[in-house]
């Protein structure tokens, strides 16, 4: 009978990993950046990013037929953003609490940060669809 017990504690724990391993892998961050396994910090930067290639997305294409979803997604980026520094869980790498202020400076990096890997794209002869793509996925579209 302990053996049994045993042996259900080990599923219970082996689904509960799995299931872990699962949330953490649900996150879809950009391949185009390394990761620093700070959960807020690494969503902020994920979403300062998308705004950048959003933004730069607009400019390549200003008559584009995802016009609405990319000034919904630009909105939105900006917004969560800004909602995320609010709430003071954004830690940087030194330890520091990102505040509000850092807002229109980290928008400003990462815009130079995408026009690094966008010049990288180009050198390799590849787009930024999917990368686009996915920052529409996550932030173009209404929120309910």
């Amino acid at each position: 009978m302990t053996l049994s017990i045993s042996n259900r504690i080990a599923c219970l724990a082996l689904a509960l990993a799995a299931m872990s391993a699962q949330v953490a892998m649900a996150q879809d961050f950009s391949p185009c950046f390394e990761t620093t396994g700070r959960g807020a910090y690494d969503l902020y930067n994920d979403t300062v990013l998308c705004s950048a290639v959003l933004e730069r997305a607009l400019e390549a294409e200003p008559e584009s037929e995802q016009l609405p979803l990319l000034e919904k997604g630009i909105d939105y980026t900006a917004s969560f953003a800004l909602f995320l520094l609010e709430s003071s869980n954004v830690v940087d790498m030194s330890g520091a609490i990102l505040a509000p202020d850092n807002l229109p400076i980290d928008r400003r990096n990462a815009r130079a940060d995408w026009q690094a890997v966008l010049s990288s794209l180009e050198d390799e002869g590849e787009a930024p669809d999917a990368e686009i793509v996915r920052c529409l996925r996550l932030y173009g579209h209404d929120w309910e």
